[in-house]
């Protein structure tokens, strides 16, 4: 698959349709689940202890994952945008681990398979946390909507606070009872960095429509030059010159 393919119309719509389904995945997961899991206290990891957790995490998951490896493919809509494919794509690599190696019981403990979910989860947060920053910077000198330039700044802020307060109720739960509160965190994020990855996915496209309607396109040589012209239309200059030059090959 090469880029053209990620630039194309249906992977547009098949991006915007996947963090779509995972933020409702993880809606239904909060308004069933309401009984079995706090929302304040628990990770949001835990709805995959419980039915319809236990297919709706992994999927909600995978949804996001999905989106993240077609901006990789695709672009962000920026100049010099490499490095921010590169991590995308390892946001991709971290949240697929994050589905496939879920979090432990409380009778399991902290397993092998949950310290991968928790280290590739927290590292997908973290990634996307810096595609944000980079973005954020590299917004200001290009002509991307002012919503977009702001959101992103804005998700810059909320979430790396939010990620520095969820990692210290993490590891340090006891320093002002944020283990009792890690919950929030954890959802603000999530919703946070679900945001950025759409306003990735809209400026994205928005470059896409540019290119699909600026593409050169060539009509018949005139006394042996193409005249170029844009794709769709066809402006009033290249027609001033088309005309002398078919009048004078009549004569």
């Amino acid at each position: 698959m090469n880029r053209s393919f990620f630039r194309s119309r249906a992977a547009e719509v098949t991006a915007m349709a996947a963090v779509a389904a995972s933020q409702a995945g993880f809606a239904v997961m909060h308004l069933t689940q309401s009984d079995s899991v706090d929302p304040v206290a628990t990770p949001v990891s835990s709805y995959v202890l419980t039915w319809p957790g236990i297919v709706l995490f992994p999927a909600s998951v995978l949804a996001l994952a999905l989106a993240c490896a077609i901006l990789a493919g695709r672009g962000v809509g920026l100049a010099r945008e490499g490095f921010i494919r590169f991590l995308l794509g390892s946001t991709a690599v971290m949240l697929l681990c994050a589905a496939i190696f879920r979090t432990g019981t409380p009778e399991s403990g902290l397993t092998w398979w949950a310290q991968i979910h928790r280290y590739t989860a927290g590292a997908a947060f973290v990634i996307l946390t810096v595609v944000a920053a980079l973005c954020a910077v590299r917004m200001r000198d290009a002509e991307v909507p002012d919503w977009v330039r702001r959101g992103t700044w804005w998700v810059t802020a909320l979430a790396a606070l939010t990620f520095l307060t969820t990692t210290v109720n993490t590891f340090l739960p006891g320093f002002l009872n944020g283990g009792e509160w890690r919950g929030i965190g954890q959802r603000v994020l999530l919703v946070v960095l679900s945001a950025l990855v759409w306003m990735l996915v809209a400026n994205s496209t928005r470059v896409a429509v540019i290119d699909r309607t600026a593409t050169p396109a060539t009509v018949p040589e005139v006394d042996g030059a193409a005249v170029p012209v844009a794709t769709g239309a066809v402006s009033v200059a290249a027609v001033a010159d088309v005309v002398p030059a078919l009048a004078g090959s009549r004569s």
